[in-house]
């Protein structure tokens, strides 16, 4: 007898790839090659819980002889997840020294890492800390980055990947404003993906689940990000918000979309 949750695991997926955008060839595991990480000005991660987009984003850095690293996030929602995510994972041990602290914006607590686990100069490290959204992430990294890098520079903007293509929206929109002729190029770190788990439970593949979503975050999220880039009257779009330009979501992303919202509360032990 098929699994019930099959068909709702393919609408999860074919969300999920929708979202975690990548410009480039090979996807999100293959990533930027030598050659575009020496082109590359700033490498900018924007505020999020996810650990592995703050693990990308330094071994890109050494691996990009001339780029600066730009955090930012000042406190949001993410915030206390960050550390909370920060505290369980092998960076817990500069929590226990005092060097990541709660009270710490996003961006601190990123640079931290950054500088005592991954050996990054502090030189090479610039942070936009008082950002609490998605909007204020764009625009005063946008503010930043006029001082730190050519006018005409490449820039690579990492985000917690379900909410990689609404960030790269917004920044487009905010860039059009300030007028910017930097060039941003966006980085997936991975590509979430789910499979049937235990009964009526999901199970992430790959080892998604470390320092990252529980399960019902993982679809709030997932389903908001649809809800936010669709452009109607309660989007992000002209439409509504007017947050972001105008979208066309694929009909068969959509049309999951519609399926998992439908269906995920009855089919899994959600609260």
């Amino acid at each position: 007898m098929p699994d019930p949750l099959e068909p709702l695991c393919r609408g999860i997926n074919r969300m999920a790839a929708y979202l975690a955008q990548d410009d480039f060839r090979g996807g999100a595991k293959a990533g930027p090659d030598a050659d575009a990480l020496v082109e590359l000005d700033a490498i900018v991660l924007l505020g999020n819980r996810v650990i592995a987009t703050l693990e990308a984003a330094c071994s890109l850095m050494q691996r990009a002889p001339a780029a600066r690293i730009l955090f930012s996030g000042g406190v949001g929602r993410a915030t206390p997840y960050l550390f909370a995510n920060l505290c369980a994972s092998s960076y817990g041990v500069l929590v226990g020294r005092g060097t990541i602290r709660e009270s710490m914006t996003e961006a601190e607590m990123y640079a931290a890492v950054a500088r005592h686990a991954f050996g990054i100069e502090p030189g090479r490290i610039r942070l936009e800390d008082r950002s609490s959204n998605t909007g204020e992430n764009a625009r005063f990294s946008l503010e930043l980055l006029k001082n730190l890098v050519p006018r005409q520079g490449s820039i690579l903007i990492l985000q917690d990947p379900v909410m990689q293509r609404r960030a790269m929206l917004t920044w487009a929109r905010e860039a059009e404003i300030a007028g910017s002729d930097l060039r941003a190029l966006s980085h997936a770190v991975f590509v979430p993906r789910v499979e049937p788990g235990p009964p009526a439970t999901l199970r992430f593949t790959g080892g998604q689940g470390r320092g990252t979503w529980t399960q019902e975050r993982f679809l709030a999220l997932l389903l908001g990000e649809i809800e936010r880039i669709h452009d109607d009257e309660n989007g992000y779009g002209p439409k509504g918000r007017n947050f972001l330009p105008h979208v066309e979501i694929p009909e068969p992303v959509y049309q999951s979309y519609l399926h998992v919202r439908e269906n995920c509360r009855e089919v899994l032990q959600l609260g």
